[in-house]
């Protein structure tokens, strides 16, 4: 009989539960990514109050989402996806507009963009086999944390030095992130218990 190796904490038991706190956080932080994009627009390519604050609703928001579900016996299929997604659908559209007005290389963008799609595409692959979705791992939130704090240097200061080592931090982190992605949904399609 074979040994199935776990991969996860199976402590934690998701339900189907659609409409939770959690879910309503990462759905109000994608809505929030055109009120910051406007503002800044707007504002001549400046930031502004206003956009502090939708910024640290949206940071806020981030962390939240996953504390309720965890704190409110809320955590849910949909928000095992709901999240991630969340945190793409930022990094994506965020990026896509800091690259449209010049201020990151066309290349980054890319890689960022691909990263996401095939992540998104290896957890619709575990959900079709396995019939659900693995949780975010670690390594992908601190990814898209140092990411965050990139596009924040990029947009809020003028400190290019600072940009540039958080520029390549995210490369490397972004990289390091996608070969644990990789290898847990190797383990996953091969058989490995997870959350």
């Amino acid at each position: 009989m074979e040994t199935i190796k776990a991969i996860t904490d199976t402590r934690i038991k998701p339900t189907r539960q659609i409409w939770t706190v959690g879910n309503f956080l990462s759905v109000s932080r994608i809505l929030a990514l055109p009120i910051l994009i406007w503002l800044h627009y707007n504002n001549d390519f400046q930031p502004n109050f206003e956009m502090k604050l939708v910024v640290a609703y949206i940071i806020l928001s981030d962390f939240l989402d996953g504390f309720a579900s965890r704190a409110l016996n809320q955590v849910s299929e949909m928000g095992k996806w709901l999240d991630p997604l969340a945190d793409k659908a930022c990094a994506g559209i965020l990026f896509a507009y800091v690259w449209w007005i010049g201020m990151v290389p066309s290349w980054l963008f890319g890689f960022i963009i691909l990263r996401d799609v095939l992540i998104l595409a290896g957890s619709l692959l575990i959900k079709q086999k396995r019939g659900k979705v693995a949780m975010s791992m670690m390594a992908g939130k601190i990814a898209v944390n140092i990411l965050a704090l990139y596009w924040l240097a990029l947009v809020f200061t003028n400190a290019e030095t600072l940009i540039l080592v958080l520029k390549y931090a995210s490369v490397l982190m972004l990289a390091y992130s996608s070969y644990i992605y990789l290898k847990r949904g190797y383990e996953i399609m091969q058989g490995a218990q997870y959350d």
